[in-house]
């Protein structure tokens, strides 16, 4: 793959919708999905096992907002477009048919046409790892520019969600199925379950076990070596959208949803959960633990992310956004630092905190 640099220095975003670069078409999906009809439920009021959470801002403080375009979300409930790899500075997002690089020491940005519709990405060491709207999975290598494209279900179902685990690869798609991949050989599937609605994520932890949520009330965890279900849980009054392990404490768990919650639980004992945020009004559509386990990151669909500190999860940092937050991702190199990508009213970029 040959990447064609921008003939131009990264500018401030001057169109005010940020629609650099779509068809008439993705401008027109975006503006429908991205119109919320629907009056979500109210969450669950459960009674927790740790404190009740205060305010507490001096978590984290701002650093800088880095104007890169083109930093929405192809989908209005994926908010998994931003991440990672060994690469020093360099940060990838997806965005429709296209993947943005951006040079956080150089502050300059660069994009790529791609031959699907990217839901979101993943990127491990030198292997980004690319899910598609029509089933297609899109590998690349970071340091030669090689593409591998393979379509991982016949009926072309989205595929949700991508993400590596060690040296493994997990996808989930609106057709229910959680796979494994071997995709340092040739993408060679070796675990498969059907769920018997969309699976929308899943996270694994350190004892193999899968947490997934889907297009159904539940929260469910299963043991991906003998494919039995270990835990069915009971956390939102809406279809959930996002499950994250402590990748510390493999035991932690935490889930959000449409009803405007997260809630966490401790699975060795699980009949009630050890915490419940509650945030704006907003449906919640991505949790990210902090690579060292100490904060749970959790971006509402619109205007605010919040940071809760996981030593008892009582204390939470509000961050006003005045946009949406498309992908969140903890730097390789600095466990006291992180990214969120956006689309406000700032125009298009990546905000950078730092502890």
């Amino acid at each position: 793959m040959i990447i064609q640099p921008l003939q131009q220095q990264v500018i401030i975003n001057k169109d005010q919708n940020n629609f650099q670069g779509l068809t008439s078409r993705q401008k027109n999906n975006y503006r429908e999905t991205t119109v919320v009809h629907k009056k979500y439920s109210k969450p669950k009021q459960f009674s927790t096992q740790f404190p009740q959470i205060k305010k507490d801002d001096t978590q984290y403080q701002f650093k800088m907002f880095h104007h890169v375009q083109n930093m929405k979300s192809a989908h209005y409930q994926s908010k998994y477009t931003l991440s990672m790899g060994i690469i020093p500075n360099l940060i990838l997002h997806t965005y429709f048919d296209q993947i943005v690089f951006y040079d956080m020491a150089k502050l300059k940005s660069q994009s790529a046409r791609i031959s699907l519709e990217a839901i979101g990405l993943d990127v491990y060491e030198n292997i980004c790892a690319v899910a598609g709207m029509n089933g297609d999975l899109l590998m690349i290598n970071l340091y030669d520019g090689t593409l591998y494209k393979q379509n991982i279900n016949l009926k072309r179902h989205f595929i949700n969600h991508v993400h590596f685990y060690h040296d493994y690869l997990l996808t989930n798609d609106n057709g229910g199925f959680i796979k494994i991949f071997d995709y340092q050989n040739g993408l060679k599937e070796i675990f498969s379950y059907e769920d018997k609605s969309s699976v929308n994520l899943t996270a694994v932890n350190q004892n193999k076990q899968i947490a997934y949520c889907g297009d159904r009330l539940g929260l469910n965890v299963l043991d991906a070596q003998s494919a039995k279900m270990i835990h069915t849980l009971d956390p939102h009054t809406e279809f959930g959208f996002a499950v994250a392990f402590n990748p510390c404490k493999g035991y932690e768990l935490a889930s959000s949803s449409e009803d405007g919650s997260a809630v966490i639980y401790d699975l060795r004992s699980p009949k009630h959960p050890i915490q419940q945020f509650i945030g704006s009004d907003f449906p919640i559509y991505n949790v990210t633990y902090q690579r060292n386990g100490t904060h749970l990151f959790i971006a509402e669909s619109n205007s605010y992310l919040h940071i809760l500190d996981t030593t008892l999860y009582d204390t939470v940092q509000k961050i006003q956004v005045y946009g949406e937050v498309s992908g969140i991702v903890n730097d390789i190199y600095d466990d006291n630092r992180f990214y969120f990508s956006t689309s406000c009213h700032y125009g298009d970029g990546i905000c950078e905190f730092v502890k």
